[in-house]
């Protein structure tokens, strides 16, 4: 019975029946697959100990920096759903704008984690390459506090771009 399944997944995969394209909408199964593998993942490997980074108007203020150079494109500007970028509108899964769609509720050591290694067959990337385990950590911070910043930090979290307005390079010519 295990053989007749596998075989017919298989089969199943090499038929091309299942999307490969980014402009398909998952499945249930997918969907299912994805969100449990990732929630027993995080269970599992998630830090559990405190953030190291204190909550201060600084560190909020390093965290709003490292999302509009690392994150924006993707994730959004405080405008949230509102305003995607186009790159953002083009991935699959659909990234969630987080000024919308946050995780000020999710423990700050499951942000930290999937910043720092990414969430596979997504467009979330591992910045554990780029970025220091302090930089992470303050990201974290920032979209752990991100919907009651303080007045000075709130404006400028206002002013982040999610895509450039104009180009800043010549056209390319042919």
């Amino acid at each position: 019975m295990l053989a007749v399944a596998l075989i017919g997944a298989y089969a199943l995969v090499q038929s091309g029946l299942i999307p490969a394209n980014a402009d398909a909408k998952p499945g249930r199964l997918e969907t299912w697959m994805a969100g449990t593998s990732l929630r027993a993942t995080l269970r599992r490997e998630a830090p559990k100990a405190q953030n190291p980074v204190a909550l201060t108007d600084q560190s909020l203020l390093d965290g709003v920096h490292l999302f509009a150079q690392n994150c924006a494109v993707c994730h959004g500007a405080a405008k949230g759903a509102a305003s995607p970028s186009p790159i953002a509108k083009g991935l699959y899964q659909k990234p969630p704008q987080l000024a919308t769609d946050g995780v000020e509720d999710d423990p700050e050591g499951d942000s930290f984690w999937k910043i720092k290694h990414g969430i596979r067959l997504t467009g979330m990337p591992s910045f554990g390459y780029s970025l220091s385990d302090q930089q992470i950590w303050t990201l974290a911070l920032f979209l752990k506090h991100m919907d009651k910043l303080p007045p000075a930090v709130r404006q400028i979290w206002l002013q982040v771009q999610n895509w450039p307005a104009t180009s800043v390079n010549p056209p390319i010519q042919k």
